[in-house]
């Protein structure tokens, strides 16, 4: 596999079109695969006005716009799939639809092709059971906008080969993304740093110790750019009790987080699954998430929450061995903070367990 080879992506959701709107900015050939006439429509007719956009403010000359216009292909047909050296499976996050649709790819694209799901929560051993060819099957989880986040989770499945591992790698190598490479039972280790921490947030804000809004401004104020409940609303609640329910079957004690599932099973029974319907933890669109004082919010209440979010970071650390500067990678690009975690527990006096 080198520079020139040819991708695929099947999904035009919002994760599906950003990973084609990102992958059409490298010299290689892409297709993407939607499920209705509609969404293929809808979706060639974006690329083209981004791609004459570029064109009318020089953002690209006139050979890369005729190499794009040449080499992209929009259809409902998954057939030409069957050409690329690179398929992405980027669905809604259903277990059922997503195996029943590595069924057919399995089938239709040859042994030497690369098959990966860009899942961030289902394991890759349940996502390709009963495949024909496992080998060349992998967790390949991006993270949104795929322009802008410089992290990637290569969830290895059982029966997947080194050789297909190797030449993931070699893709990422190729795009510029940083990556680690993730066994069982360190799947989607990314999301998981910050799960005891939400988990703890959770805890409190059921025990009636401190409020929603006085967590997230403790939160904005000392730690990440956004608040812990913030988070849930921008990702989905629905989306976010999913991945909760996924991730704890990875962990120790998964009674742990079963505040955290009621209190998002409540937003959802109230339709307010987050920013997507307008409602959830708050209200949208707001043009600024309300301040609550947190002077008067007890420290050790802060204290608990710094060390939930620092086990996350140090057990992770253990568990994937990667280094320190590794992990401040990880969470400066997925917090967007440039607050080191290693600085943050020496500065509180933290020792991990």
């Amino acid at each position: 596999m080198d520079a020139t080879f040819r991708t695929g992506i099947v999904g035009c959701g919002k994760m599906g079109t950003d990973l084609f709107d990102w992958l059409c900015g490298f010299p290689f050939d892409v297709v993407l695969v939607c499920k209705s006439r509609e969404a293929s429509e809808e979706a060639e007719k974006a690329f083209l006005k981004k791609l004459k956009r570029a064109l009318k403010y020089k953002l690209l000359d006139k050979n890369t716009f005729e190499f794009r216009i040449n080499h992209t292909l929009v259809t409902t047909d998954p057939e030409p799939l069957a050409t690329c050296d690179l398929v992405i499976e980027s669905i809604t996050e259903n277990l059922g639809l997503k195996k029943a649709l590595f069924q057919k790819l399995d089938k239709l694209l040859p042994s030497d092709r690369l098959l990966t799901s860009n899942s961030s929560s289902l394991p890759p051993d349940a996502l390709f059971e009963g495949l024909t060819k496992q080998s060349r099957c992998l967790g390949l989880h991006f993270f949104f906008p795929a322009a802008m986040k410089n992290l990637v989770e290569i969830n290895v499945g059982s029966e997947t080969s080194g050789s297909a591992v190797s030449r993931v790698r070699e893709f990422l190598k190729t795009v510029n993304k940083f990556h680690l490479v993730l066994k069982h039972p360190n799947h989607f280790l990314f999301n998981r740093i910050f799960l005891k921490m939400q988990a703890e947030c959770a805890l409190l804000v059921a025990e009636g110790s401190i409020t929603v809004q006085q967590i997230d401004s403790l939160v904005r104020e000392r730690l990440f750019p956004i608040g812990v409940f913030e988070f849930f609303d921008h990702v989905g609640n629905d989306v976010m009790l999913q991945s909760v329910n996924n991730y704890r079957l990875y962990e120790d004690d998964p009674a742990f987080f079963d505040a955290l599932i009621t209190l998002l099973e409540e937003q959802i029974v109230q339709g307010r699954t987050g920013r997507k319907a307008r409602a959830g933890f708050y209200d949208y669109p707001v043009r600024k998430l309300p301040e609550t004082g947190t002077a008067s919010v007890d420290e050790a209440l802060y204290r608990q929450i710094i060390n939930r979010y620092l086990d996350g970071v140090f057990a992770a650390l253990r568990q994937s061995g990667c280094s320190r500067e590794e992990m401040e990678h990880i969470v400066s690009e997925y917090m967007d903070t440039e607050v080191s975690p290693f600085e943050l527990a020496e500065k509180v006096g933290y020792f991990p367990g």
